[in-house]
């Protein structure tokens, strides 16, 4: 073995896990609210059961970014179409393994300044990092892109939406938006703050479609070009195509809707290898599916069910057209993420 092979033998994996849509409709607030709770205070809401099976899955991984497609508000709590989440949703993300939210997407602004403000406060009391919302330019400048330091190698995340609902972002904050100049310095900056690996992460794409559109392929070689490692995609609420280094969109992770292929989502395990010589290169990835279980499908409460983990396990749903539907979508999508 030569010198310069034995400097890039790999000696190490990193992992980086990432989930799709964790969104708050209605239904979900009254299911997790406790029994005589009052509505207008976040502990009254459980949602404990949303993690219960996917905990495993998140806690192995050496690191986790989920997307929150929704404000932290405050009360009155609400769903569709404009979302305020009880900050315990986000709370128990965090205990369950999340380490990093994703906050640029198109329901971020839905409360207006109030809501906006409040997300920033209250993400950054929970004390879990944030990225893709700042107060303001020089918040921006100094976070933008999350950067954290992973088993000795450097990660940046770069994430962003291309819109707010038409709803105009309240000065002097930010969220950041599919701008071609502000994604390509945010990917400068990454490459200048010595980033071993960029992650791209888009919240993108038009709704309710398997096959991404012209626009998502076309920004995602630009990202790569720019000097992305990989791209992420949300936003859709379906699976799309994982084409690695592009995972187009991993679907929803925990909601309400029911149409057709919008139960079925991914998490996404991004492996990067790192050799002795420190070089650290993505060598692959896994995805893993998961089904969005409502209230009264599974179980009683809103749950998220590793897929694979719960085919041939009919009996223990409560819905048994629940299971079947899970079968049916997984098969039926499987095309798209497993090769």
């Amino acid at each position: 073995m030569t010198f310069t092979t034995l400097l890039l033998t790999v000696v190490d994996t990193v992992s980086i896990l990432f989930v799709g849509d964790v969104m708050q409709h209605e239904a979900q607030l009254h299911s997790a609210r406790l029994d005589g709770a009052d509505a207008t205070i976040a502990s009254s809401y459980d949602y404990s059961s949303y993690f219960r099976y996917v905990r495993p899955i998140i806690e192995e991984a050496d690191f986790a970014a989920a997307n929150m497609e929704f404000c932290l508000g405050g009360p009155p709590f609400t769903g569709y179409p404009s979302f305020s989440a009880p900050e315990s949703l986000a709370e128990e993300a965090a205990d369950s393994g999340i380490d990093l939210f994703l906050c640029a997407n198109n329901h971020i602004c839905d409360k207006g300044r109030r809501g906006l403000l409040s997300s920033l406060e209250k993400y950054s009391g929970i004390g879990t990092p944030f990225t893709g919302i700042y107060r303001d330019s020089l918040d921006e400048a100094a976070s933008n892109p999350y950067i954290t330091e992973i088993r000795g190698i450097r990660i940046a995340f770069v994430n962003f939406t291309y819109g707010t609902n038409g709803i105009k972002v309240p000065e002097p904050m930010i969220v950041n938006t599919m701008d071609e100049d502000a994604v390509r310095t945010a990917i400068d900056r990454a490459e200048k703050s010595d980033a071993d690996i960029i992650i791209a992460i888009p919240h993108w794409g038009p709704e309710y479609v398997t096959e991404p559109s012209s626009a998502q392929r076309d920004w995602a070689r630009k990202l790569l070009q720019w000097g992305a490692d990989a791209v992420i995609g949300s936003h859709p609420h379906v699976v799309q195509p994982v084409e690695l280094p592009v995972v187009y969109s991993l679907g929803n992770f925990i909601s309400n809707m029911s149409l057709r292929n919008t139960e079925l989502g991914l998490a996404f395990r991004l492996d990067i290898a790192v050799t002795l010589s420190g070089l650290a290169f993505l060598c692959g990835g896994e995805a893993i599916p998961l089904w969005s279980s409502r209230s009264g499908g599974y179980a009683e409460e809103f749950t998220v069910l590793p897929v694979k983990q719960f085919l041939g396990k009919r009996d223990e749903f409560i819905n048994k057209h629940n299971y079947d539907k899970m079968k049916d979508t997984y098969y039926r999508l499987r095309h798209l993420f497993e090769k």
